[in-house]
């Protein structure tokens, strides 16, 4: 009896010895506002992290130095999340069930199906009730981050036209037309330069100094991807009238005159006018969101502790 006794004796010191290293080893490691985010909070969501760049890792101190920034990296999530948490119970943002089914219906036909959903939840270790949970949180941040960020994104058409201009009308979709003075002779060029400097006719001066006659007046319409690199790049960003300094291409200098510039687009605004409104509106979201989290942070009390 008295064996079984000192042997029960052992087993409770055991128990509540083996608590009291747990929460030694399952420290604080952020406080957000008035609740905490465990290091076991920040371990558990690192741990796909902790199995792909920790394989091979044999040097204990580089080890160490992976963990601890995976851990800052993590934690800095599970902060932004917790903030967004507290922000929609701060202003009761409200999920319907109906809601919830639809997106859950969304889900299991993009995942195939009913037995490939039951696949799902066993690989995530997740009951049908405990997924709702998280489908309506995931949902609640959604509804959160629309009535404080999107709001504040406006899309005009100005802001279309922008965009199509500079991404749609590349330089190298456009056509330059062009006159040039060109000789093979650096001396030539050179003073051909000078008199243009000092106000000389283009025309004048290339009828002067060209060995292609002509040229001054017309050189041709060729493609920015058509061009020479060296010509590429004295005509980047060249507007109309105005002169290049002399290069070099081969054995030849050229000064180049831009008569003008037509840009050619690969497809018509009217073709990818929603394309880049959804372009520029995601953009714009990620920007305000970044703000957004930034003002919450600003406003919380956060103290991290790893």
């Amino acid at each position: 009896m008295l064996a079984k006794r000192g042997l029960l004796c052992w087993c409770l010191v055991l128990l509540f010895w083996g608590m009291a290293r747990a929460k030694v080893v399952d420290r604080i490691a952020a406080v957000v506002n008035n609740e905490v985010i465990t290091l076991s909070e920040v371990d558990e969501a690192a741990l796909p992290l902790y199995r792909k760049y920790l394989a091979g890792v044999k040097d204990p101190l580089e080890e160490q130095k992976i963990i601890h920034q995976i851990r800052r990296e993590v934690l800095e999530r599970l902060i932004q999340e917790k903030l967004i948490a507290q922000a929609v119970r701060k202003y009761k943002i409200r999920v319907s069930d109906e809601e919830v089914e639809a997106f859950l219906r969304r889900v299991i036909q993009r995942l195939g199906g009913r037995e490939a959903f039951r696949r799902f939840l066993k690989e995530q270790g997740l009951t049908p009730e405990e997924y709702r949970n998280q489908i309506r949180e995931q949902l609640r941040k959604m509804k959160l981050i629309q009535v404080s960020v999107q709001a504040r994104i406006v899309i005009t058409d100005e802001d279309v036209k922008r965009y199509y201009r500079e991404h749609y009308l590349s330089r190298e979709e456009r056509v330059y037309h062009l006159a040039a003075i060109v000789t093979s002779d650096e001396g030539r060029i050179r003073r051909a330069w000078e008199e243009l400097q000092k106000g000389g006719d283009f025309l004048v001066v290339s009828r002067k100094y060209t060995e292609i006659p002509g040229s001054g007046k017309d050189l041709g319409r060729f493609k920015f991807s058509e061009l020479a690199p060296e010509m590429r790049k004295v005509l980047s960003g060249a507007r109309p009238g105005e002169i290049t300094p002399p290069v070099r291409v081969g054995n030849r200098w050229y000064i180049l005159r831009v008569l003008s510039v037509k840009a050619q687009a690969t497809r018509p605004l009217a073709e990818v006018r929603e394309e880049i409104r959804q372009k520029l509106y995601k953009q714009a979201l990620d920007e305000y969101f970044q703000k957004w989290i930034k003002e919450l942070k600003e406003q919380a009390f956060i103290k991290v502790f790893i």
